[in-house]
């Protein structure tokens, strides 16, 4: 006859070994994710949910908190610079259209460099208009993309710096106008 106390015990020890190998296979694939309420440390990078096949998982990203607080700085120091290209502008239509009272129809040459400049002022405050938007739309998005971020934040300091350029060269153009009718 069959011995049924040794088939049991062999059943057994195949059900551990399985239920073991099972244990160590599962620990090795999946990891958890533990809270804190710790600050993050400056070098600490931030992590982003995406979807890989109808599950959402966490996922590393290459953007730190040092990147994320210099994306706030530069995007208080675009404000600034916005606000103070708008008054400059306004200070400038205001000496525009003090310059045009001042000379009536007297001369016809520079009415038309006061109609040319006007329009000028007129393409520089929508440009303002637009990097205002551009600054609200990286305010909005801060932290979603370092890389997008980035470049749009490159790109509105460039076009900031360009305004600068072209303000400092209409303030000129104002002044010899200035000097001209005087």
């Amino acid at each position: 006859m069959r011995n049924f106390p040794k088939l049991s015990s062999t059943l057994f020890a195949t059900g551990m070994a399985a239920l073991l190998l099972g244990n160590l296979a599962l620990a090795s694939t999946a990891q958890a994710i533990e809270l804190s309420s710790d600050n993050p440390s400056f070098n600490d990078t931030l992590t982003a949910t995406h979807t890989s096949y109808g599950k959402t998982v966490l996922v590393k990203t290459n953007l730190e908190i040092s990147e994320l607080e210099k994306l706030q700085g530069t995007v208080k120091t675009n404000t600034a610079e916005i606000d103070k290209l708008k008054t400059t502008i306004s200070d400038q239509a205001r000496l525009i259209e003090e310059l045009r009272r001042n000379t009536g129809t007297s001369s016809g040459s520079s009415s038309n460099e006061i109609s040319s400049l006007k329009r000028i002022v007129e393409e520089q405050d929508k440009d303002l208009k637009k990097l205002a938007s551009q600054v609200e739309d990286l305010k909005r998005s801060a932290g979603s993309s370092s890389s997008s971020s980035s470049s749009d934040l490159s790109n509105l300091k460039r076009e900031v710096s360009d305004q600068d350029n072209q303000l400092d060269q209409l303030k000129r153009t104002v002044e010899d106008l200035s000097r001209k009718v005087k």
